[in-house]
């Protein structure tokens, strides 16, 4: 009879525990899939315009709920600002793929950049700036209960002085933190797991009492 018991709990136990592991670990690609690269408008480029991430099982926990990982540097080969450069912004935007955990929506930050002079333009830089704050939500789970936003930096790249100092070693970088807002809400088939194990650990109970009244 205990090992009933201690069988129902174990697997109420365990279907529990996937489901919260399930909701920590979300892996797939980020890609740039827009990026202004010729003019009119102040050309820029990335050191990188793909690549993979994966947060693994244990790292966003709900007392530890955010994680940052680098993405790429934006930055400009341009040597100084035109009109052109200054008023015309140019699209850019990234994109976040999920492999797990799926399905999703959301995961997409559109933003544009642009070149921008301070102090009668004394000092010339490009500025990255992101819409809604640079902040994508990402729904997960079944019913798309579960939530994950994912967030990225903006700012001044190749700032000078009466020029711009182009290249890749003064770019910004730009990275992403993935913060945990909400655990997905159990699948149907997790349900009635924990369910028929919550069962099983009652009958168990019921079967002792009624053994233990007859005696």
């Amino acid at each position: 009879m205990r090992k009933i018991l201690i069988a129902g709990v174990a697997v109420a136990g365990m279907t529990l525990a996937a489901a919260a592991a399930h909701a920590t670990e979300f892996a797939g690609t980020w890609t740039l899939t827009k990026l202004g690269t010729s003019d009119p408008g102040l050309v820029v480029n990335a050191t990188a315009m793909s690549g993979a991430f994966d947060i693994a099982d244990g790292v966003l926990t709900p007392s530890s709920p955010s994680t940052t990982i680098s993405l790429f540097d934006l930055y400009t080969n341009e040597g100084s600002l035109e009109n052109d450069d200054t008023h015309n912004p140019l699209a850019i935007q990234l994109t976040f793929d999920f492999s797990t955990p799926t399905p999703t929506s959301g995961g997409v930050i559109n933003g544009s950049a642009i070149g921008q002079k301070v102090l009668l333009g004394v000092f010339q830089e490009g500025k990255l700036t992101w819409q809604d704050g640079g902040v994508t939500d990402v729904n997960f789970g079944s019913g798309l209960t579960g939530l994950l936003t994912v967030g990225v930096n903006g700012g001044t790249f190749n700032e000078g002085l009466f020029g711009l100092d182009s290249g890749p070693h003064d770019g910004l970088p730009v990275s992403a933190t993935f913060d945990w807002v909400n655990d997905p809400v159990p699948e149907p088939a997790t349900w009635a797991l924990m369910i028929g194990g919550f069962g099983l650990a009652g009958a168990a109970l019921r079967r002792r009492r009624a053994v233990a009244t007859v005696a």
